[in-house]
């Protein structure tokens, strides 16, 4: 994996932080939206990301089949971690999440998962 294959994810991941700490440092008046939460979300996304591009770099580029089955493994392993992570906060605590922060949590899902898509995309078209 290049640095410039790195930028975007990276840039996406610094953005979204930086607009939650700002969000919840100067609108504290928006009670919808647990900050804590999405930061969480949003580095589990990132690490998965970035596992799961290293793991694309080793990845046969000549076989289209292989491209198709390790997008859908690394779609599979984040859905079941998510499951996961999701399941333990959900008995760990008793409060509902809210519908706007689960909102938000999958449309950091899709982008991540979009963004993956594109390198798995660029990756095999290079070789």
């Amino acid at each position: 994996m290049t640095r410039k294959q790195i930028i975007p994810i990276l840039f996406l991941f610094v953005f979204i932080n930086a607009l939650l700490l700002f969000g919840n440092a100067y609108f504290m008046e928006v009670t919808f939206l647990k900050y804590k939460f999405v930061m969480v979300v949003n580095l589990m996304l990132f690490s998965m990301s970035i596992f799961n591009f290293i793991r694309l770099k080793k990845m046969d580029a000549t076989n289209p089949h292989a491209m198709v089955r390790s997008v859908m493994v690394g779609t599979l392993l984040k859905m079941l971690i998510f499951a996961g992570a999701a399941l333990a906060y959900a008995t760990k605590t008793k409060v509902p999440v809210g519908m706007p922060t689960l909102l938000v949590s999958m449309a950091l899902y899709l982008i991540y998962t979009w963004l993956e898509i594109k390198w798995t995309q660029i990756n095999t078209n290079s070789k």
